[in-house]
């Protein structure tokens, strides 16, 4: 299971920059398509950081998301929202004006790696979901993400809590492993927890191209606003112009 209870509070005090950072290119983008007011889609939503934003900017929000844990603080965050538990792959998409994937939510798979063909078919649908001239934001892992070779170590802690993280990459299989050990008070002591998150990484080369073949016309971007991406991070931001395939 993905971002168990005390992962999702650490992740959820820590590493909101990127989702509070994308929310306002997304919001821009509506604006320049002119659609003010309809439903986003929030995939990958986690704690509700971002479907936050869009909710305060008067749009609707659907929230989806394969951990429970996230979804309790992104129903508490955003009470006026809506938000199931669900795979990215398999959900059921509505009509939208536009869908993001923050935080390399399209990367992470479960038992066998995404392929090229299942990344295809979910900008598919997402094309079909949205109305001519909606938006599509998100941000994908790509090779070279685990910033070194072997296994890269870093940690983080606050008061409460601390995050061990090991990250290691296989390059000829495209894969990247992070192995996340957490200790987060409780009482008088630290509880710890372990968590294994993988991901298929992709190439912007490869991502522009099924973006194309799906019907949207689409650019990369070095980073959210101000927050430029770390290296082997990418990010896309398309619109719907064509009928898709």
């Amino acid at each position: 299971m993905l971002y168990r209870p005390d992962l999702a509070r650490i992740h959820d005090s820590r590493f909101g920059e990127i989702a509070r950072s994308a929310a306002p290119v997304l919001l821009k983008a509506l604006e320049r398509a002119g659609l003010d007011r309809g439903l986003v889609i929030d995939l990958g939503c986690g704690s509700g950081i971002a479907a936050e934003l869009f909710a305060s900017a008067g749009y609707d929000v659907l929230g989806i998301d394969v951990s429970r844990s996230m979804l309790r603080l992104a129903r508490r965050r955003v009470p006026g929202a809506t938000f199931r538990l669900g795979s990215l792959a398999e959900v059921e998409l509505p009509t939208a004006v536009a869908v993001a994937g923050i935080g390399e939510s399209f990367n992470y798979f479960v038992g066998r790696p995404i392929s090229e063909r299942a990344l295809a078919r979910l900008f598919r649908r997402i094309h079909r979901a949205l109305v001519p001239g909606g938006v599509l934001l998100f941000d994908m892992a790509a090779p070279g993400r685990a910033r070194g070779p072997g296994r890269v170590k870093s940690h983080f802690e606050a008061e409460e809590w601390a995050i061990l993280v090991t990250v290691e990459e296989e390059r000829l299989r495209g894969i990247l492993t992070r192995r996340i050990t957490t200790f987060r008070k409780a009482g008088s002591r630290y509880r710890k927890t372990e968590e294994v998150h993988r991901q298929k990484l992709f190439g912007r080369a490869v991502v522009m191209e099924l973006l194309r073949q799906a019907g949207f016309r689409a650019r990369s971007l070095p980073g959210y606003g101000d927050l430029p991406f770390p290296r082997g991070l990418a990010g896309y931001l398309g619109s719907r112009t064509t009928s898709g395939r």
